[in-house]
């Protein structure tokens, strides 16, 4: 299991139900949210994995961001906020079980992708808004750039909740 999947299952276990629904404000997502967040975009990022499979092979390439972003190896450090059409608040829930059984089976998702997104044909590509046009393999290196990404968030979230208790 890559160790980010592992860290966030790991995490899991550090909290009450309380403490994954604390707002520190209203502009901020609770840890559920984060979580929830993070399930339900590494599911869409694997379903264009699968959906590059059949995909028309195209010459079309990244957006100047997607460039820089791949050259990198990893999203900007900083908080990166969505227009408020593409940024409606994730599911929250206070149950730990739920949380896990959900990233479980992300985990899983991702793991029986892994050929997938090794074997098929760089240039069959499916488009990301911000990103350009992406293949299979960098569908699936979005994933992970995308979970590191979102540690510094949980870093921030868990540094609140323990100034708040």
């Amino acid at each position: 299991m890559d160790e980010l999947f592992t860290y966030y299952l790991q995490e899991l276990d550090h909290y009450q139900p309380n403490a994954l629904i604390y707002h520190l404000d209203h502009d901020t997502w609770s840890i559920s949210q984060m979580y929830d967040h993070l399930i339900v975009v590494s599911h869409e990022y694997l379903d264009e994995v699968e959906s590059c499979q059949f995909a028309p092979v195209t010459t079309s390439g990244k957006s100047p961001f997607g460039e820089r972003l791949f050259a990198v190896g990893a999203f900007p450090a900083t908080p990166i906020r969505l227009p408020d059409a593409m940024n409606a608040p994730p599911d929250e829930t206070a149950h730990v079980d739920r949380l896990r059984t959900r990233w479980l089976e992300l985990t899983d998702r991702h793991a029986s992708l892994a050929m997938v997104a090794q074997s098929t044909a760089p240039d069959q590509k499916t488009h990301h808004g911000g990103m350009g046009w992406l293949n299979a393999a960098e569908w699936y290196a979005l994933v992970t750039y995308h979970l590191a990404h979102h540690r510094h968030q949980k870093r921030r979230l868990d540094a609140a909740l323990a100034n708040h208790s």
